[in-house]
């Protein structure tokens, strides 16, 4: 079997073209649709693909029904919705979905800052990591053993830091770092609470 993302991406695209906003599709019909014999194997590769479009803005992880942190892998069953207008996000689909702090450094989901990746890296570079990171996530579905578990994760916190979203701060302003807190919690507070609801 050899689906590439970019298939993917079309499929899960389409499956959400046919349902009305906010029905939601299972990642189990995306692999069905490409590979209707032998799904089953696909389905890791989906749910990473979905990860990354999240992440983009283009849709919506969900599990029991509410927004799943993104930072880290899934565990259980999820569903895929159109991101839609509500707190802290945008009306356009794309990297803005998620608001942006002022400064750019961070993105927020359910309330949370998360470190955007650094702004000055080439596209090819950007696109080689982000690869990287989506089959050491890959890496991490299913059984595996302690070490390949452990080298998957080295391999996930190796691409994370070359992207700038772990490790030291990619601005060179002096200002701290606040990845990963409530924004309420941060300087970024009184920003936050101006989004609308």
């Amino acid at each position: 079997m050899d689906v590439s993302d970019e298939r993917i991406a079309q499929a899960i695209d389409t499956l959400l073209d046919q349902r009305e906003a906010p029905k939601t599709i299972c990642p189990s019909e995306v692999a069905r649709a490409l590979e209707p014999d032998d799904w089953r194997p696909l389905m890791p590769q989906v749910r990473e693909v979905a990860v990354t479009m999240a992440l983009a803005g283009e849709l919506v992880v969900l599990q029991g029904g509410s927004e799943v942190a993104l930072d880290a892998p899934l565990h259980g069953p999820i569903r895929l919705r159109r991101t839609s207008p509500s707190r802290g996000r945008s009306e356009h689909a794309g990297p803005d979905a998620y608001p942006s702090t002022p400064d750019g450094r961070y993105f927020v989901v359910r309330g949370r800052l998360w470190r955007k990746t650094r702004p000055d890296l080439a596209d090819e570079v950007r696109d080689r990591w982000v690869k990287e990171l989506m089959a050491a996530r890959r890496a991490l579905r299913g059984e595996q053993s302690a070490s390949e578990r452990q080298t998957a994760r080295q391999q996930v916190d190796r691409a994370k830091r070359a992207l700038g979203e772990r490790g030291p701060a990619w601005w060179t302003d002096g200002a701290p770092d606040f990845n990963r807190k409530l924004a309420k919690n941060t300087p970024y507070a009184e920003w936050y609470s101006s989004l609308p609801t």
